[in-house]
């Protein structure tokens, strides 16, 4: 019978990007990045083991700031807790739909202490949809300095441009020309994914025709992401009652959402189509 001790963890706490990601690499295979710690916390309570080494981000207090940048973005750094993300001011006016979905995130203790980073590096955090729809770009440290990609980028492949690469910010571009829209159906307010989660952005021209659109449908254990054959479908189009119906058969269809034991598929695909359609109904 194997009756060996868990190897204890240690703590690092580097000063600088730079530092950690050296850590990073010196630790490659025996070492994991660390902020809010809420989603390792639920892991270690399910059985999972830490690695040997946890490197702390939580010193790195540069990434925890939200600023307007000169062209109207919002730029909100990675390390910036949920609930911070909430109520600051900023977002709420010019991104409420944001500060909206992270009201839906789990406890307040928990929007205490997980990061807005953390809920994207989760892969199905409830702040992607919304993030998704406000097409936003993530920016990350590498060994070569800071690159950026588009968020959908990021969800489609679901790993970092390299090993050790630090989330550092999002960007969300202005959204004041648009109208945006989130809506999460949960069992129930506790850290656990969503039955469906929907978001979408707009832009109206004239007489009721579609300028742009972005379209995301997630929930459960589906990663979130965007239906871009519904958005071709709708640019340049009017809203008519055809539309929407040859819209509601494709987002069932697109979405392709799986479903557990908790909710179908078309359950969750049904309830999806059901929420966006309803909303688009509602602006013609």
């Amino acid at each position: 019978m194997d009756v060996s001790m868990p190897v204890p963890t240690s703590v690092w706490q580097p000063g600088s990007l730079e530092e950690a990601w050296s850590l990073k690499k010196e630790l490659d295979g025996v070492s994991q990045f660390i902020a809010g710690g809420t989603l390792m916390q639920m892991q270690r309570e399910q059985g999972v083991v830490f690695p040997p080494h946890l490197i702390s981000l939580e010193q790195l207090r540069e990434l925890a700031d939200i600023e307007e940048t000169v062209d109207g973005s919002i730029r909100i750094g990675a390390l910036t807790d949920l609930e911070t993300c909430r109520t600051h001011l900023l977002v709420k006016k010019m991104c409420p739909s944001l500060s909206e979905a992270i009201g839906t995130i789990a406890s307040p203790a928990v929007r205490n202490r997980g990061t807005i980073g953390g809920n994207i590096l989760y892969g199905i955090g409830d702040a992607i949809p919304i993030l998704l729809a406000m097409d936003a770009r993530l920016s990350w440290f590498c060994e070569n300095g800071i690159r950026s990609e588009w968020l959908s980028d990021y969800v489609n492949r679901q790993e970092s441009l390299e090993e050790g690469a630090i989330l550092t910010d999002i960007t969300i571009p202005s959204l004041v020309k648009g109208h945006c829209f989130f809506r999460k159906i949960g069992r129930r307010e506790t850290f656990i994914p969503s039955i469906v989660t929907v978001a979408m952005y707009m832009e109206m021209a004239d007489q009721n025709v579609i300028r742009s659109i972005r379209i995301v449908a997630g929930g459960g254990v589906n990663t979130p992401r965007r239906l871009r054959g519904c958005e071709e479908m709708l640019v340049g189009k009017q809203l008519t009652d055809d539309l929407l119906s040859a819209l509601s058969i494709k987002i069932k269809e697109e979405s392709a959402l799986i479903g557990d034991v908790f909710a179908s598929a078309n359950y969750r695909r049904t309830v999806a189509a059901n929420l966006l359609l309803t909303e688009l109904q509602s602006v013609r």
